[in-house]
């Protein structure tokens, strides 16, 4: 996985928490406080993964909750110093979200041994949208999240919800 990641994780925790629950998390993780995270480094998804269930043990928060919080952080505020570009391209949730596979190829060409998740879509209806995630790591909570918080950056009430291990159902408003 890439350090973006956990970069997001740390500044997220760091603006929304403090400095020193980072630290508690670095030091329940058993790892030097000062761990460098460069955000084209690849870490093992292994521990990312610890970084976060430390952070939901520390914050005493789920995983899901972690997974949205992470989503709406992700998108309306970190990606949009790096990624901002591609958010301003579409003009509604739904022309993103339908983009989100070319956007993740897009957005990690430029990162040497990217593995993003990969996206299928599948119409329910036609305010109804189902998307396969595909991706090794089984992080769809926080797909799931990620999709949530783009609902929030264009200012739409989405509907979304997990149907499995890798399907997600959003409904559009009318």
């Amino acid at each position: 996985m890439k350090g973006v990641i956990a970069m997001c994780l740390k500044d997220l925790i760091v603006n929304k928490f403090g400095a020193a629950k980072w630290d508690e998390c670095l030091k329940n993780l058993g790892e030097a406080q000062d761990i460098p995270i460069l955000a084209s480094s690849d870490m093992h998804d292994e521990v990312v993964m610890k970084m976060i269930q430390e952070t939901c043990k520390t914050l005493g928060i789920s995983l899901q909750q972690a997974a949205d919080a992470f989503g709406e952080y992700w998108v309306c505020n970190f990606s949009q110093k790096i990624y901002g570009a591609f958010y301003r391209k579409y003009g509604n949730a739904k022309e993103f979200l339908l983009a989100m596979d070319k956007v993740h190829v897009d957005m990690t060409t430029m990162l040497k041994d990217s593995n993003p998740p990969r996206f299928d879509y599948e119409w329910k209806d036609n305010r109804t949208l189902i998307m396969k995630y595909k991706s090794k790591r089984n992080m769809i909570d926080f797909a799931v999240g990620l999709v949530k918080g783009v609902g929030k950056y264009y200012k739409e009430d989405i509907k979304v919800s997990k149907l499995s291990d890798d399907k997600i159902q959003i409904v559009f408003p009318e």
